[in-house]
């Protein structure tokens, strides 16, 4: 069993009484230790794909299993939980919390899961620090670069260690170098079989990191 199947997944918005196909029968599978790269031009869909694969919107057709559950039928706490124990998602605007610091974001990721305060904290501060973060763990998000930035989200999505990673153009935002540096802390645990790994990209990631490369263009996706 793979570990992510997706099944003739269609999406559709509703604007003003007519509907706005996104795209539809969607199919594809990704076993651990794969990087599957999905390109297309921006409006395409590419995020609302990532976003479905979350849990974060529901599919209008088709469905979803991921590590044997099909998660197009989950209540939307279990998918919550789903994402907490299994799911790391990488967005392009980072979404941190502004208030608080960069060990405090990825410390709230553990919360509410009956992990103490000390080894919520000791794993977020071995995260951040891996990640080259160690002397940045009280700055606020305001107070770091933007690749310093990126790193505090891709720990967030780190410290659960999870089995599949959605990331939304994680390099976009960053110039080439740091791009290097952010893909350098990725691959090892993808090479590994740790994890799988997805990314949405409108042509700013270099897909000679790809296991399999796929296009979503007119509503369909190419493999």
């Amino acid at each position: 069993m793979s570990l992510l199947q997706v099944e003739n997944v269609a999406k559709s918005f509703f604007q003003r009484g007519n509907e706005l196909k996104i795209f539809s029968d969607v199919s594809f599978t990704v076993e651990p230790g794969e990087l599957l790269l999905i390109s297309g031009r921006s409006g395409t869909g590419k995020s609302t794909l990532l976003n479905l694969l979350g849990g974060l919107e529901r599919v209008s057709a088709g469905r979803i299993v991921f590590n044997d559950r099909v998660i197009t039928d989950l209540s939307m706490s279990e998918l919550a939980e789903l994402r907490a124990n299994g799911i790391g998602m990488i967005f392009q605007n980072f979404n941190l919390i502004p208030g608080w610091s960069a060990l405090e974001n990825v410390e709230a990721v553990l919360m509410h899961r009956g992990i103490s305060q000390s080894e919520r904290l000791q794993r977020a501060t071995a995260i951040l620090t891996e990640l080259g973060l160690g002397d940045r763990l009280h700055n606020l998000p305001a107070e770091l670069s933007v690749g310093q930035q990126q790193r505090v989200a891709i720990a967030r999505t780190l410290v659960n260690d999870p089995a599949m990673i959605l990331a939304d153009e994680p390099t976009g935002d960053v110039d080439p170098e740091t791009a290097d540096e952010i893909l350098h802390l990725l691959l090892p645990r993808i090479k590994s079989g740790r994890t799988a790994m997805i990314v949405a990209s409108h042509g700013l990631f270099n897909p000679a990191l790809a296991t399999r490369t796929a296009s979503l263009k007119d509503g369909k996706l190419h493999l």
